[in-house]
């Protein structure tokens, strides 16, 4: 008898099919749990050994979350592209001063200053998603 005989992934058989890699280089035919049959039906969350008790439909990387958890990696993901900017202009800011380039130290200093205020907004944007996501239970 079929596991899910509606889901397309794997033909109801809960397994799909993958070519892998062996040591010496073939490949060879593998099968791997299909997602859509035996994936977990609730949210990972985010501390070990505490699942959170929301129904989790996304995946995102190794996990399932649910959507309150999905807008907390979303916001934070925003704090960490804007801290990296911040440090690539940083870089770039000293780089200027010490040639003495006067117009590229300006422009790098004005993106520096629209960076740091896009990192405030992130990091609301992260509190804010924490603040909502709250705990289920």
């Amino acid at each position: 008898m079929a596991a899910h005989p509606l889901c397309r992934e794997c033909d109801g058989t809960g397994w799909i099919p993958y070519r892998s890699e062996t040591i010496e280089g073939e490949l060879e035919e593998a099968y791997r749990l299909c997602p859509g049959c035996y994936g977990p039906r609730h949210c990972t969350g985010f501390k070990t050994g505490h699942p959170c008790s929301r129904a989790g439909a996304m995946r995102y990387g190794l996990g399932y979350y649910c959507e309150e958890h999905i807008e907390i990696i979303y916001a934070g993901e925003g704090v960490d592209h804007a801290r990296e900017a911040i440090c690539y202009l940083k870089r770039w800011l000293r780089v200027a001063r010490d040639r003495d380039n006067e117009f590229l130290e300006m422009q790098l200093s004005e993106a520096l200053g629209e960076a740091k205020t896009r990192l405030r907004r992130a990091e609301r944007e992260l509190d804010q998603a924490c603040e909502d996501a709250g705990d289920p239970d």
